[in-house]
């Protein structure tokens, strides 16, 4: 097997990138000017990895080179830290920054994962130091934790397991406190704003102005998802957006992706209350995505990091997760 790094900012993503990508139902935020999108607005350059077995795609990769401190700005195309490691992730969502084709064994796919070290190494040069496995599952362990690579336990991801008929048997599970509250606040939202219900389009600006106003409340330096991203997945199957508008102003979105099995969200935002927003929609996003989870047949709806604890009350489970480090 070989590998080839690419520099989206700087060098054509090949043709069979996009043709592996749905052959596999790989999510859309695997899409090729998806990701170029995003690596012209990182704070840290972006790679996407080929692996090939005999001219066929057989892996893919993404990640960013990363150094002790980040950026301000954005990073210069083809620029590598003076020292750092090579950041295995997919820039939007919380699963890992790789995707191997479906028939492959285990000892294929660590083959293929041994061919991508050694591309990083080939390209980035003595100052990457090895690369980082993030959001590494149970599933995915026994490709990169080999002897000698430390493994640190990360935030679980949250996964909501499909067992209800209706929204109304998903309702009717829940404690009686939590029930009435989460009825009245998806009522409401239903009674005082339009709201967005699955394939259906948005405005990229008016999404990625929320979505940087969103993360910014917590990270002030965070780089913004550019409008590119947004209407690079315009019209791509699989992609759903839930949301609320007040005429035709946008209060809140989540947009999430639907690869036929699992709704997998991602990048969300909400206009405060002082600026015009509405209370408890964030919630109501939830029961948006649960009610298309439902009436879709889907197997769950993978809730992603973070409010581990407030997740749980929707009725999610925990998803163990890890770092890898594979150092030189």
């Amino acid at each position: 097997m070989r590998a080839e790094i690419i520099d989206p900012t700087t060098e054509p993503v090949p043709a069979d990138w996009e043709i592996f990508r749905k052959q596999e139902g790989l999510i859309a935020a695997w899409q090729a000017r998806a990701l170029t999108a995003i690596a012209w607005c990182s704070t840290s350059p972006v790679y996407l990895g080929v692996v090939r077995q005999g001219g066929q795609v057989v892996c893919l990769f993404t990640g960013s080179a990363d150094g002790p401190s980040r950026r301000r700005g954005y990073a210069e195309p083809g620029s590598m830290p003076p020292v750092g490691w090579f950041d295995c992730h997919l820039p939007v969502g919380f699963t890992g920054g790789f995707a191997f084709a479906a028939g492959l064994s285990v000892a294929e796919r660590a083959e293929a994962t041994a061919a991508f070290e050694k591309a990083v190494r080939r390209r980035l040069g003595r100052r990457c130091l090895g690369v980082l496995y993030r959001q590494v599952t149970a599933e995915t362990m026994p490709v990169f934790g080999r002897r000698f690579r430390p493994r640190i336990t990360t935030a679980p991801n949250t996964l909501l397991r499909n067992r209800w008929a209706s929204l109304d048997d998903y309702f009717a599970d829940l404690p009686r406190d939590r029930r009435r509250r989460l009825l009245r606040i998806h009522t409401e939202a239903s009674e005082r704003t339009r709201v967005l219900r699955g394939a259906c389009g948005i405005d990229a600006a008016r999404a990625s102005a929320l979505a940087c106003a969103t993360v910014r409340k917590h990270s002030p330096y965070a780089p913004p998802l550019p409008v590119r991203y947004f209407e690079a997945l315009g019209g791509e199957e699989g992609v759903r957006y839930f949301g609320h508008l007040d005429g035709d102003r946008l209060l809140s979105f989540d947009l999430t992706f639907d690869d036929g099995r699992r709704l997998v969200t991602t990048v969300n935002g909400s206009l405060d209350v002082r600026d015009g927003g509405r209370r408890d929609l964030y919630f109501d996003l939830y029961l948006r995505e649960i009610d298309y989870m439902i009436s879709h047949g889907r197997e769950g709806c993978e809730f992603g990091k973070g409010m581990a604890e407030l997740k749980q009350r929707f009725g999610s489970e925990l998803v163990p997760q890890s770092l890898v480090i594979a150092a030189w």
